[in-house]
């Protein structure tokens, strides 16, 4: 019985090496993205002058600890109801959240109706607190 549980052991730590080794693929193309993001920001793509962001601290590894489910969507709604208006970028840097997590649970939530999208000067888009639904009359 031993031996049945050795080898699925060895099994799952072969998987979650070749799940190290496929995320790791990814990191050259998010900082990529972040640096073109961050190009787009300054003159002369800017729409309009603004400050320049602090310089973000590296992805965190795989290996690093995970957040407690539901804590990185209660941090994102916390900061929009502090900030309504923030872009994708800016609540990621204020919650301390990756960008690629911040975008997509920005997406799942305007999906559940939680957040609604605001359009911002500039063409960018921001992020506010659903407004409720009105009741239906006769429901």
């Amino acid at each position: 019985m031993s031996d049945v549980i050795a080898g699925l052991r060895r099994d799952l730590e072969q998987r979650l090496n070749d799940i190290e080794r496929q995320l790791a693929e990814h990191e050259p193309l998010l900082r990529e993205r972040e640096q073109i993001q961050a190009a787009l920001e300054q003159p002369p793509f800017a729409s309009s002058p603004r400050p320049v962001a602090a310089k973000r601290a590296p992805a965190r590894k795989a290996a690093a600890k995970r957040a407690p489910r539901g804590a990185n969507r209660e941090a994102i709604l916390k900061a929009v109801d502090e900030r309504p208006g923030a872009s994708a970028t800016e609540i990621a840097d204020v919650t301390n959240i990756s960008r690629a997590v911040t975008y997509n649970t920005l997406a799942k939530l305007v999906e559940q109706g939680r957040l609604e999208k605001a359009e911002l000067p500039g063409g960018q888009t921001g992020y506010k607190p659903a407004t409720p639904a009105e009741p239906q009359p006769g429901l």
